[in-house]
Formats: structure tokens, sequence, C-alpha cells
């Protein structure tokens, strides 16, 4: 009898820190994504949009997608990789 609470209790325990886990890992969010996206058109830098609503970042081996202005150095830095491609 003791032996099932014992494994009752460990059972409990890894579904708990499952849970637990796995929310904490959605809930991390990356601040680069909250920055507001620039995209090179060719000659400067524009404001991108809304990821999902007015560009996407389609996959490009060696291409970037969109940047950030890092206000610190007074640089843009790359923030995500790919070939950007505009829905609007």
């Amino acid at each position: 009898m003791k032996l099932r609470k014992v494994r009752f209790s460990f059972l409990a325990l890894a579904v708990i820190l499952g849970a637990g886990s796995a929310l904490a890992t959605t809930v991390k969010t990356n601040p680069l994504r909250e920055a507001t996206q620039y995209y090179w058109n060719g000659s400067g830098y524009a404001v991108a949009g809304v990821e999902g609503y007015d560009y996407v970042c389609e996959w490009s081996q060696f291409g970037t997608c969109t940047y950030v202005f890092d206000s610190a150095t007074g640089t843009y830095k790359r923030s995500k990789y790919g070939k950007i491609s505009f829905l609007r």
C-alpha cells in the first residue's frame, strides 16, 4: 500500500513539472521580435509593418528578412533570417 502512494506521488510530481515547463517555454518572449522591424529596400531601411499581416519571412539560406535598430551603436542589427514577402 505504501508503494502505491509513493508511485502516485512521483507520477503527480512528473505531471505538474511537465505542465509547468511547457507553460514556461510558451510564455518566454524574444525582445527583438517586439521591437520595430525594418527591412532593407535597396537604398535604406524602412518600417516593415506587422509580421503575418503586412509581410511574412520566407525561408532563404543566406538572406535577412528584418532588422532592428540598436540605439546604443546607431546601427541596424539582423533580427530574422529569410526573405521578406509583402502581403499587402
